[in-house]
């Protein structure tokens, strides 16, 4: 098991560019041998084995990635960074049934890839919820209407009627001033 973290590891650092970066891997992969080695030697203890609770190594790996940490995209200047569903899954602590129906009542941002793969954008989680106000901004957009992609741009760009990006205003706490705006930029943005 530590010999697949070692080569991920000496993989990622030949890969890697910057000092800090190879740091940062090695620090994490550190960590995640020792969590991971802990949690095995549970495992055996109540005689079970890893390979059947936790599968291959190699999946555990990609599955814990998947979990943690944004996907890499063209958009992430203006609307990314973001998560797949598993990402939204471990910060929200909800299953995938669930990420999907709020995302379908638009209680949740997605946008769809060209090859139809759901991710949501980082930036509306606040902790372990969504961020205050926004769900009912989002609310206001409804998916068949006004594209995920459309709305996000929205939501990341000063808006002239409100003098600020919508999103950065619900950061600081003006929801109502950003619902309003959002009542008539969703009638624009529909048409």
């Amino acid at each position: 098991m530590l010999t697949v973290l070692t080569r991920a590891r000496e993989g990622a650092m030949a890969l890697s560019h910057k000092a800090g970066d190879t740091e940062f891997v090695r620090r994490a992969a550190d960590r995640f041998g020792e969590l991971l080695t802990s949690l095995v030697g549970d495992y055996r203890q109540n005689g079970k084995g890893p390979l059947e609770l936790l599968g291959q190594p190699e999946k555990l790996a990609e599955r814990a990635l998947l979990a943690q940490a944004p996907v890499s995209s063209p958009w992430d200047e203006l609307i990314g960074p973001f998560f797949r569903s598993e990402g939204v899954q471990a910060r929200l602590r909800i299953s995938r049934q669930a990420v999907a129906a709020k995302a379908a009542r638009r209680r949740l941002l997605r946008v769809f890839t060209s090859d139809d793969v759901a991710l949501f954008p980082v930036w509306q989680f606040a902790g372990r919820s969504v961020l205050p106000g926004l769900a009912e901004v989002l609310a206001l957009f409804p998916e068949d209407l006004v594209d995920g992609w459309v709305l996000a741009g929205w939501l990341r760009t000063k808006d002239a009627e409100l003098g600020a990006v919508p999103l950065d205003a619900l950061v600081e706490g003006e929801g109502d001033r950003v619902l309003a705006v959002a009542h008539s930029a969703s009638a624009a943005l529909a048409a």
